[in-house]
C-alpha cells in the first residue's frame, strides 16, 4: 500500500468496473476521491494568542505535508469577554489526496481504538473523526502536539455515483 494511486489506478478501478457491472459503466464514469479536507473546528476560544493555534497549523503541517489557512473566523462579545470561532483547515485535491488515506490507515487505524474515532458516510462523503487526540504524542513527542483540544476531522469526497463510493471506501479500506 506504498502506493496508494497505484492500487486505486491499476486493481480498484477494474473491481469497480467488476462489482458493478462493466456493460452499464465506461472508465470516465468510475469513482475517485476527488478532494480531502482536514480541519478543526476551534470555538469559543478566550485568548486568541494561546499555543494551540499554532499547533493546529504545526500538526497538519508535519503530518500532512500541506499548509493550511483560517476559515470562517468570528468573534463574540459576552459578559465582557471577546470570543474567537474559526476554522483551521487544509483542502488537497488530485494526486495529493492518497496521502492522507495513507497516513490513516498505516498511522492511524491499528493505533486507535474504536472509542478513539468515528467514522461516518452520508452520499459521496466519508467522514473520519479523531476524538482522542494524545494519539499525536504517542507517535511523536513534538513541543507543537502538547495543547490539542480540539477534535481533528477529516472528510474525503468521492465523484460518481453513491454506491459506487461506498465501495470505493470499501477497496481502499476506509470503511
Amino acid at each position: 500500500m506504498k502506493d496508494l494511486f497505484f492500487h486505486y489506478k491499476y486493481v480498484c478501478r477494474f473491481l469497480l468496473i467488476q462489482k458493478i457491472g462493466y456493460l452499464t459503466l465506461s472508465t470516465h464514469h468510475i469513482s475517485e476521491i476527488a478532494k480531502v479536507v482536514a480541519f478543526f473546528s476551534v470555538k469559543d476560544l478566550v485568548d486568541l494568542e494561546d499555543l494551540r493555534n499554532s499547533n493546529y497549523f504545526f500538526l497538519l503541517k508535519f503530518y500532512f505535508g500541506r499548509r493550511a489557512f483560517v476559515l470562517n473566523y468570528k468573534t463574540e462579545f459576552s459578559l465582557n469577554v471577546l470570543y474567537h470561532s474559526f476554522m483551521v483547515q487544509f483542502v488537497s485535491r488530485g494526486n495529493n489526496v492518497y496521502f492522507p488515506i495513507i497516513f490513516i490507515l498505516n498511522d492511524f487505524k491499528f493505533c486507535l481504538s474504536n472509542k478513539s474515532f468515528k467514522i461516518f458516510r452520508s452520499k459521496n462523503t466519508l467522514n473520519f473523526k479523531v476524538l482522542d487526540m494524545n494519539i499525536f504524542l504517542e507517535r511523536k513527542t513534538n513541543v507543537g502536539f502538547f495543547n490539542l483540544k480540539d477534535k481533528l476531522n477529516i472528510k474525503f469526497f468521492c465523484s460518481g455515483l453513491r454506491l459506487q463510493g461506498k465501495y470505493l471506501f470499501c477497496l481502499l479500506k476506509l470503511i
